[in-house]
């Protein structure tokens, strides 16, 4: 039986989708398009991970340019709307600029992806001290 958790699952899931702190829920996680601030400026949660843990951000977008770019490109040039070689460069130009528009998101869903599987490393759901998001 799980601990009853005061930030759910699924808030933290709605915060992170948002790019919301996944322990108050206020916007304010990014230091810059490629930076998240070291904790949240409104409840202080620390977001600093060891080296590496944004990594994941990678996959993230791996994931997102095949689904996205690459895949609609091989249908192109499978029916013949854009050569190879339009393909190639359109699939490297585009992959590249995918991959910059959506980082701040992936940093976010780092973030919320870490707190769904761990919840109670929450400063919220270790002592109450979060606010609750109404709506």
């Amino acid at each position: 039986m799980e601990t009853e958790l005061k930030i759910t699952r699924a808030e933290i899931i709605q915060r992170g989708l948002l790019c919301n702190c996944p322990n108050c829920g206020e916007h304010g996680l990014l230091q810059s398009w490629f930076r998240l601030n070291k904790s949240c400026a409104h409840c202080g949660m620390d977001l600093a991970r060891s080296a590496g843990f944004y990594s994941g951000t990678t996959s993230i977008g791996y994931v997102a340019s095949i689904i996205f770019i690459i895949i609609p490109i091989c249908f192109l040039v499978g029916y013949k709307v854009l050569s190879v070689g339009a393909g190639i460069a359109l699939g490297i130009v585009g992959t590249f600029g995918f991959m910059v528009l959506i980082y701040p998101v992936m940093l976010c869903w780092m973030v919320m992806a870490y707190h769904v599987a761990l919840p109670l490393d929450l400063p919220g759901n270790r002592d109450g001290s979060a606010p609750r998001d109404e709506g």
